[in-house]
């Protein structure tokens, strides 16, 4: 996914957006195309090649990254990934590919940081597993079916919304930060999920989801990721940054996730 719509800010229009198509390996046109240091911050997601993206995440954000301090930009966001705790985590690049893009996309912008001295500031947001693996659809019975097969009954699995996400990202915390709103057991999920919904948590064949784990080899070590170290995010913390937090049972609840009666 080298191409994608931008959102940024008319310099002639304040408070009004524009979109723009960029390639994230070759970002200069869109910098050259607005007046240099009018972009005062940018937010980065970089997508696994296995998502369909013929870039490694370190193709689609590196470049960006210095592109951005080139034009002047004063902040830059990237969306990175827990690896087992805010001090752990720049440390544990861990086995699972993806993560270790991410970790090393983190280390080029922190050490980029240092060495033009004070032109930028940084921050990196670590979520954990999506809440939005749980949206009505085949993905949820699969997504539930591979938590049953790869993690012990005891494990937790610690979950966050893109929604808040995105709360965190206008906080402009400038530092690394682990993300989640809820950790649960797999009993437990289903628990909640029943009170809420009134429903049973979707799951697919438990054959079905050992062997979506064994074809898609990425998918299959980072279950085993979360099953060996797993995540280690403070949620209280967090809640205490982010009042509102959803948990599973106020994710469900939100009538634009699907779920709600």
């Amino acid at each position: 996914m080298p191409k994608q719509t931008e959102q940024r800010s008319s310099p002639s229009h304040k408070g009004v957006l524009e979109l723009a198509e960029s390639d994230n390996s070759k970002p200069k046109p869109v910098f050259n195309s607005l007046p240099k240091g009018s972009v005062n911050s940018i937010f980065i997601v970089t997508t696994p090649a296995m998502g369909g993206s013929k870039l490694t995440e370190e193709e689609q954000a590196l470049p960006l990254v210095d592109a951005a301090v080139e034009h002047g930009v004063k902040h830059i966001v990237f969306n990175s990934v827990e690896r087992g705790g805010d001090g752990r985590s720049w440390e544990n690049p861990t086995s699972v590919p993806h993560f270790l893009a991410k970790h090393n996309i983190e280390i080029y912008l922190r050490d980029k940081a240092e060495k033009e001295q004070g032109k930028f500031t940084w921050t990196i947001l670590r979520p954990v597993a999506f809440l939005e693996n749980f949206k009505p659809g085949m993905f949820c019975a699969v997504f539930t079916a591979m938590w049953a097969s790869a993690l012990s009954a005891e494990t937790k699995l610690q979950l966050i919304s893109v929604r808040d996400i995105g709360k965190f990202a206008c906080q402009v915390v400038k530092k690394a930060v682990g993300l989640a709103g809820d950790e649960l057991t797999l009993d437990e999920a289903r628990a909640k999920f029943d009170s809420v919904t009134g429903k049973k948590l979707p799951q697919a064949w438990g054959t079905f989801g050992k062997a979506m784990l064994w074809a898609i080899k990425e998918v299959g070590i980072m279950f085993q990721f979360f099953e060996d170290e797993g995540y280690h995010v403070d949620i209280e913390a967090r809640r205490r940054d982010v009042p509102d937090l959803q948990n599973f049972a106020a994710w469900l609840k939100a009538p634009s996730n699907g779920w709600a009666n």
